[in-house]
């Protein structure tokens, strides 16, 4: 039996979209500080401090999850299990094909199913969007572009878990 794929964040998918925030954030704390030191209207340094303050809270947001060390998508002989939504099992039975869809700097795994997704599934917060086509097909996407393993890989651990998967590129 082979070992599973265990998948974490990746800290440089973390962090280089927090760099643009942290910067604009910096550049509006030099702003208040001369600001202060020349003496500007307290309403405008105010705005201008909480225009930093939102930047830098953003920047700092999104670089936290370079530091979470959990493991958020799990690959097996079983089936895939996205931690990050919904932390349910979907059988390899249940999945028909497997797409690899990259462009702009991400990535998404696209899983067509045979049938509905669970619930935890369908309803999930931000990473995993369930989506049922018109003519039948049902589709679940996963964000892969910020996880410590390239698409590729993945592809190639699907291919050895469920043979009879259709893996696209």
């Amino acid at each position: 039996m082979t070992a599973p794929l265990e998948l974490h964040n990746s800290a440089t998918g973390k962090i280089l979209p927090a760099i643009g925030p942290l910067l604009i954030g910096a550049i509006f704390a030099f702003g208040v500080v001369q600001g202060i030191a020349a003496g500007a209207n307290g309403g405008h340094v105010l705005v201008i401090a909480l225009l930093g303050a939102g930047c830098l809270a953003l920047g700092f947001f999104l670089a936290r999850g370079a530091f979470d060390t959990s493991v958020k998508v799990v690959l097996d002989s079983q089936g895939f299990r996205d931690r990050r939504a919904g932390d349910v099992l979907v059988p390899w039975r249940k999945v028909r094909s497997v797409r690899l869809t990259c462009g702009k700097g991400s990535a998404m795994l696209n899983f067509e199913l045979t049938e509905e997704p669970p619930d935890e599934i369908k309803y999930a917060p931000a990473n995993v969007v369930n989506l049922i086509l018109p003519f039948g097909k049902t589709i679940v996407h996963m964000e892969v572009s910020s996880l410590d393993v390239r698409g590729d890989d993945m592809l190639d651990a699907i291919r050895k878990f469920a043979p009879h998967v259709v893996v696209n590129r």
